[in-house]
């Protein structure tokens, strides 16, 4: 299995293990993750495919209510803006009314990268899988300001990721996270889970 498959596997079994245990907010039985998923683009006339994306539909419905798109991208350097750019094109393209995205990387993203996910509402999600090596730096501090956060989705020597649920996280709505629950259930404030 390739570098990049296998961690977009590691990515899709974390949120369904997050699902299966009810950290989410969501029914597991109206929503459903998929690897390698497809999207139809009008301006294409034909799929894009992305590497993974959750469906949340209502109750009764064959259609999502809502999608989240997620861009896997396990880099040995960072991951520059282009990358962050064309995502962003190819999710107006599907949908843009009804899509959320979200670029995960164990690497850092440049700060032009940053910068455009922050003005166009695209997540970035710093995560590395337990058991992967990081070059940490030890603060001795547990408390996570903004420029902290920041600083560890741009720099490759970082304090944190002490275990599977750490991450250093921007969301969509442009919340600086550290905790992998807490930045899933910010992404789910936008969906009206009375309408799912």
């Amino acid at each position: 299995m390739s570098k990049g498959t296998d961690y977009e596997i590691k990515v899709m079994n974390r949120i369904k293990l997050m699902l299966d245990q009810e950290e989410l907010g969501i029914i597991p039985k109206q929503v459903k993750i998929s690897h390698k998923p497809a999207y139809y683009s009008r301006d294409r006339q034909k799929n894009i495919n992305f590497d993974v994306s959750i469906e949340v539909c209502r109750k009764g419905a064959e259609m999502p209510h809502w999608i989240w798109i997620w861009e896997c991208k396990n880099y040995s350097h960072k991951v520059p803006v282009d990358d962050v750019e064309e995502f962003h094109a190819k999710l107006n393209q599907v949908g843009s009314d009804k899509t959320k995205g979200t670029v995960i990387s164990p690497s850092e993203f440049d700060e032009g990268a940053y910068e455009f996910a922050r003005s166009k509402g695209i997540g970035l999600w710093r995560w590395i899988p337990d058991g992967a090596i990081v070059f940490r730096l030890d603060t001795g501090s547990d408390s996570w300001s903004d420029d902290s956060i920041h600083y560890g989705l741009i720099n490759n020597v970082t304090s944190g990721f002490p275990d599977d649920n750490f991450v250093f996280a921007l969301t969509t709505n442009g919340k600086l996270i550290t905790v992998l629950s807490e930045m899933i259930a910010q992404e789910f404030l936008d969906v009206d889970i009375n309408a799912v």
